[in-house]
């Protein structure tokens, strides 16, 4: 008797399981075809952009920074970190 209402119970879980899983799929699909020609657009939108980016030379490679430059960076700011640091 307790087997047999385990196996009801089991059954209806699997079947509220099951319906949900088939209403979210329809959902999806519904979704799916409602905003078909957003997507398009969008679609065709990034198409456009990519073949435009293809036709612009890529930017001229930048000069590196000078290693003097870093070097006067960092002792700017060791000599302002050791003006804070001074008890005024």
């Amino acid at each position: 008797m307790l087997l047999l209402e385990g196996l009801k119970l089991m059954g209806v879980g699997m079947t509220t399981v099951m319906l949900f899983l088939l209403l979210m799929i329809v959902c999806i699909m519904l979704m799916a075809r409602l905003t078909r020609k957003q997507a398009q657009l969008e679609e065709t939108g990034l198409v456009n952009q990519q073949a435009s980016l293809k036709s612009v030379p890529p930017p001229a490679k930048q000069a590196a920074v000078p290693v003097e430059v870093f070097a006067a960076s960092i002792a700017v700011y060791e000599e302002e970190r050791k003006q804070l640091a001074a008890p005024t």
